[in-house]
């Protein structure tokens, strides 16, 4: 155990992470913040940041496979308004295809082998794609990644994992498992009324005045 807490002793996370070993294996980080919960396993090292809107990046054992997750949060507070029915719809809008074309262009020479909007994140509707290619910081290294997107209430949510192309489908369902782990706090209400009865499914209230003509429907 004395090798688990060792880890915990990272200044940057302090105030805005919560850590909890929930099995020997893993490592469950919350963050209260950013309302969101990520777990992976133990045997990975959380690294520093390289973006202002990374809130946590982890890296697996392997110097030469540079297999690594990183979590990004950004407010979009663009759709907020619109009930939970239309998430579906927002994300196919705002997190889609284009989303990726412009969130790559941080990276050089880029191949999309996959891409499919309807998979999930957390509680939220999510695009990802599988990637390859190389990167723009002082190591080059080729790389192939998997990433996905979602916009929950007023918060976007990127998870973007990837290693050494070669190694890739070694790291492959461990990113996997990574990405199925997060979740959200819950931030909207189960029911469109809230906790009133369900008035919508109310029937039609109608309204007949002293003329034909006068009849309100509500």
């Amino acid at each position: 155990m004395n090798s688990i807490f060792k880890k915990f002793l990272i200044g940057a996370f302090v105030c805005t992470f919560s850590f909890s070993a929930a099995q020997a294996e893993i490592f469950v980080i919350e963050d209260q913040n950013d309302r969101f919960s990520i777990t992976f396993p133990d045997s990975w090292d959380t690294i520093n940041n390289q973006k202002s809107d990374d809130k946590i990046t982890i890296a697996a054992p392997g110097q030469y496979d540079f297999a690594t997750c990183r979590m990004r949060v950004r407010k979009d507070g663009r759709f907020k308004i619109f009930p939970a029915q239309f998430d579906d719809t927002i994300q196919k809008l705002a997190y889609s295809r284009e989303f990726w074309d412009d969130y790559l262009g941080d990276y050089n020479d880029i191949n999309i082998d996959a891409f499919k909007d309807e998979a999930g994140l957390g509680l939220g509707h999510a695009s990802m794609v599988e990637v390859a290619f190389e990167t723009s910081d002082a190591t080059v290294v080729r790389k192939r990644g998997l990433m996905f997107a979602t916009l929950y209430h007023d918060t976007a949510y990127i998870i973007d994992c990837s290693a050494e192309e070669s190694a890739f489908m070694k790291w492959r369902p461990d990113f996997l498992s990574i990405v199925k782990s997060v979740d959200f706090v819950p931030v909207r209400d189960r029911y469109s009324s809230g906790h009133y009865r369900n008035f919508p499914a109310d029937e039609e209230l109608v309204i007949e005045g002293p003329y034909e003509m006068d009849v309100y429907k509500f």
